[in-house]
């Protein structure tokens, strides 16, 4: 009797071992294609960049039969690292993500099949675009690119390593956090085009400590930081917290310098070092519990955001009740990154405060007044513009907030 209870408890837990393998798997398998989907995001903005398309020009280009693929354009040190380079994620992910039940040969041949179709549709379209030069030599170096990560990835396969998702708390991925992410990450490298020679980065350098720190940039960076850290935490297991947290502030502070049209300022640094002490007191409470006072402090941070410099006026100035005037005024190119950073910590503070003790119905009411409170205070603010944008992205964020809500499959409970 003894002995078939001792058997029956090792089949079971046999069982429930394989179970949580394939779901693991399962679960990293729809990360890399997340990824996948991201990267083939970036490589087609950093390749169509700076986006000036001309319908005229691209239907003289195919009258002639796209005359750019057909010369072989000797490429320049910097385009032969870079087209070497930035296929081989595809090719790497491409066949982790057809999985394992497939033949070897035919993952290797879909990832090279699906670099060689990404790449000549990017110098087809490249014709488009006066400062660009489409080349049949960036095509064949793009497709040994994801090549040589297809080869990778059959390697890669052979390593007995943990599944991906093993490091994440939950398998059901909110789909607002993986939101949040690729808007943190575009914030800081879009549109995609690296510095690659030396001098632009030192240009990058000298720019970024000749900037001075202002206390409504310290507070916005402030409020941004606590809320990547909540993501983070809401994603990764607590012993993976610190140092994917920390190598995500060194990519975003790197990225910040290694990419064109991106400045790294004294404000994100200094904010920085200010989150970095109130994360680790908050990390000393379990994870539900420090949802209400982050809530509070990223609250706090806005409205500091909001009001600085504090320099008020008698004299009020109107409100301009467009949201997004700017962009609708054609400066999309100055301001869309400034845009992507607002959109992530409106999204994220409403993400905080759904798991809050308020709830995402109270919570949204006090983030809809405070916001209301700064663009009426902004009217005695000559340096501030009042408008109705900051009040129509905390609407947006709330709906796609309450939209993305559903229950999650925990892994482990802090």
């Amino acid at each position: 009797m003894l002995r078939t209870l001792v058997i029956s408890v090792t089949v079971c837990r046999h069982n429930k071992m394989i179970g949580d393998s394939h779901t693991y798997a399962d679960a990293s398998r729809r990360i890399q294609a997340w990824l996948l989907a991201a990267w083939v995001l970036l490589v087609l903005s950093a390749s169509l960049y700076p986006f000036n398309f001309d319908p005229e020009r691209f239907a003289a280009a195919a009258a002639d039969g796209f005359p750019g693929l057909h010369a072989w354009h000797s490429p320049s040190q910097r385009d032969l690292i870079v087209n070497l380079l930035v296929y081989i994620p595809i090719g790497l992910l491409l066949p982790l993500v057809l999985g394992p039940r497939r033949p070897a040969a035919l993952r290797w041949l879909a990832a090279v099949a699906a670099g060689a179709l990404l790449s000549i549709t990017v110098e087809v379209l490249q014709h488009a675009i006066r400062a660009r030069v489409p080349s049949l030599a960036d095509w064949v170096l793009n497709v040994a690119s994801a090549a040589a990560g297809a080869i990778l990835a059959l390697l890669f396969a052979r390593l007995p390593l943990r599944p991906l998702a093993t490091r994440l708390r939950r398998l059901n991925v909110n789909p607002a956090l993986g939101l949040l992410l690729a808007l943190w990450f575009a914030a800081h490298a879009a549109p995609f085009v690296p510095r690659l020679r030396p001098g632009r980065v030192r240009a990058a350098i000298d720019a970024s400590l000749a900037l001075s720190p202002s206390i409504g940039g310290i507070a916005t960076w402030l409020a941004a930081y606590l809320v990547l850290s909540a993501v983070m935490r809401t994603l990764f297991r607590r012993e993976t917290f610190w140092p994917l947290f920390g190598g995500a502030i060194l990519l975003s502070l790197a990225a910040r310098l290694l990419f064109v049209g991106q400045t790294l300022t004294p404000d994100e640094l200094i904010a920085v070092a200010l989150a970095l002490p109130v994360i680790a007191y908050l990390r000393r409470r379990s994870h539900s519990s420090s949802r209400t006072p982050l809530f509070g402090i990223v609250c706090i941070a806005l409205l500091v955001a909001g009001l600085a410099p504090f320099a008020f006026v008698a004299e009020p100035q109107s409100i301009s009740w467009i949201p997004f005037g700017d962009l609708v005024d054609g400066r999309a190119d100055d301001l869309y990154l400034s845009m992507l950073e607002r959109l992530f910590v409106a999204i994220g503070v409403v993400w905080i405060a759904a798991g809050s003790a308020l709830g995402i119905g109270l919570g949204t009411l006090l983030l809809l007044g405070l916001t209301t409170l700064v663009e009426f205070a902004q009217r005695w603010l000559p340096q501030r513009v009042p408008d109705t944008t900051d009040l129509t992205v905390m609407i947006l964020a709330a709906i796609l907030v309450r939209m993305a809500q559903r229950p999650a499959v925990t892994i482990r409970v802090q």
